[in-house]
C-alpha cells in the first residue's frame, strides 16, 4: 500500500512513473487506467464512451478479476489511515457480529448499502457531472490535496480553494471514521461496492479448511472490521465439508481473520485466502 502510494508521490518530484491518482492514472505515459465506478459515472455524465476511456478500464477489470476487492485492503491509503484512527477511537471496539448472508447480508441491509451508488449515478445522469468522482471521492481529494501541497512547497501556482476543499473533505471523512468506524467502507463508498462485485467471480476467495482444528471461538469475526459473516461461513463449511463459497462483497482480503486464527491456533489457520 505505502509502496504504491510512494510511486504516485514521486510524480510531484519529477519522477513520473505513475501520473494521476487512484481514480484515474497513466503508467509511463502509455497505459491509461480508470476506476470502474469513475468510468461508469463519467460515461453517464458525458453521455459518451470514448475508445480511450474504454481501453483505460480494461486493465483494471483484469486486475480485479484476479484480486477482487483486495484494492481496499492493500492499495487504498485510507485503509491504513482508518486503522490508525481505529487505535485512537473509543468507538472501534467491536463485538462479535453474527451476520446472516453470503456477501449481500439481509435483503434490507443489502438494498440500503446500494442506495448511495444509485444516487450518484442518477445525479450524474441528471446534472451531467460526476459528483462523487470529482468532488467527494476520498482518493480524488487526497491526491488533489497532495498536488496542491506540492505546488505550495515548490512555490508554484495552485488553486487555494481546491486545496481547502479537499482538506476539508478529508477532515470530515476522518471525523466520520472516528465516530463510526468502517461505516464508510462498509456502507457508503460506491467504489468499494463496485469492487465488491468482482469478489463473486475473482480468482481469489476465502477458504475454510482444517475444520477439525477450529475451536469456534469466532475471534476471526471479532477482528473483521468489514463485518463479513465469518461465523455463518465457518459453520456452513463444517456442515458441508468446506464446499461453501467464500465470496463476500464486503471482504477486502486484508488477512485480519487469518492472522487472528493463526494466533489462536498457534501458527495454523483454518481460514485461508487462496486462488480459485
Amino acid at each position: 500500500m505505502l509502496f504504491i502510494l510512494l510511486i504516485f508521490i514521486l510524480q510531484f518530484f519529477g519522477l513520473k512513473i505513475l501520473v494521476g491518482s487512484l481514480t484515474s492514472s497513466v503508467i509511463f505515459y502509455k497505459i491509461n487506467l480508470i476506476d470502474p465506478f469513475a468510468f461508469l459515472e463519467v460515461s453517464i455524465a458525458t453521455r459518451s464512451v470514448t475508445v480511450i476511456l474504454l481501453l483505460s478500464l480494461i486493465p483494471v477489470i483484469v486486475i480485479y478479476l484476479v484480486f477482487g476487492r483486495a484494492f481496499c485492503g492493500w492499495v487504498c491509503p485510507f485503509d491504513f489511515i482508518f486503522k490508525l484512527i481505529g487505535k485512537l477511537s473509543p468507538h472501534s471496539k467491536r463485538e462479535t457480529r453474527l451476520i446472516r448472508g453470503n456477501g449481500f447480508g439481509n435483503v434490507k441491509s443489502g438494498i440500503n448499502k446500494w442506495l448511495l451508488v444509485v444516487a450518484f449515478i442518477v445525479l450524474a445522469l441528471i446534472i451531467k457531472v460526476p459528483i462523487f468522482t470529482r468532488y467527494i471521492s476520498h482518493n480524488t481529494n487526497l491526491f488533489r490535496a497532495m498536488s496542491s501541497l506540492s505546488g505550495i512547497i515548490k512555490s508554484m501556482s495552485y488553486a487555494l480553494d481546491e486545496f481547502l476543499f479537499s482538506i476539508s473533505m478529508i477532515i470530515l471523512l476522518v471525523a466520520f471514521e472516528y465516530f463510526f468506524p468502517r461505516k464508510w467502507c462498509r456502507s457508503f463508498c460506491p467504489v468499494g461496492k463496485i469492487y465488491g462485485l468482482f469478489n463473486k467471480i475473482s480468482l481469489i476467495k476465502l477458504k475454510f479448511e482444517n475444520s477439525e482444528m477450529c475451536k469456534e471461538c469466532f475471534v476471526c469475526q471479532i477482528k473483521c472490521y468489514m463485518g463479513v459473516p465469518l461465523h455463518e461461513f465457518i459453520l456452513k463449511s463444517k456442515e458441508r465439508n468446506g464446499k461453501v463459497s467464500g465470496r463476500f462483497i464486503d471482504c477486502i482480503y486484508c488477512g485480519e481473520c487469518v492472522l487472528a486464527c493463526e494466533k489462536i491456533q498457534e501458527g495454523v489457520s483454518s481460514i485461508k485466502i487462496s486462488l480459485k
